[in-house]
């Protein structure tokens, strides 16, 4: 089987710290103003890596089936998928997959543990 990596640079060229989520893992990452994240998406040559893009600059990567992330900062790794991404129902997207079972970006995100003072 032929595979493919798709690499997609986020720079946060904001004032304020910005997320950004690979999915379907859910994986958060707050990227500080002038911070920057290589992302690695790699899996079966047939498929396609999405992108959304939130309020307030937040992103939202979704990788396709059977393909998993790795995650760079300043050249050393910081992240790396367990496990690729799973099979979906034929006709859906990952990123339609997620939603429908997790609901939107602001949906998915309110639902995170808030952090312990």
């Amino acid at each position: 089987m032929a595979m493919k990596t798709v690499r997609f640079d986020f720079e946060n060229t904001r004032d304020l710290p910005v997320e950004l989520e690979l999915e379907p893992e859910g994986m958060p990452f707050t990227v500080q103003p002038g911070g920057r994240l290589d992302v690695f998406c790699e899996g079966p040559e047939e498929g396609e890596l999405e992108l959304a893009r939130h309020p307030e600059g937040h992103v939202t990567l979704f990788a396709w089936s059977g393909a998993s992330f790795r995650v760079m900062e300043g050249g050393k790794e910081v992240y790396a998928s367990v496990s690729p991404a799973p099979g979906l129902p034929p006709g859906l997207s990952t990123k339609q997959f997620v939603e429908t079972l997790f609901g939107s970006f602001e949906q998915r995100r309110a639902m995170r543990d808030e952090p312990k003072s």
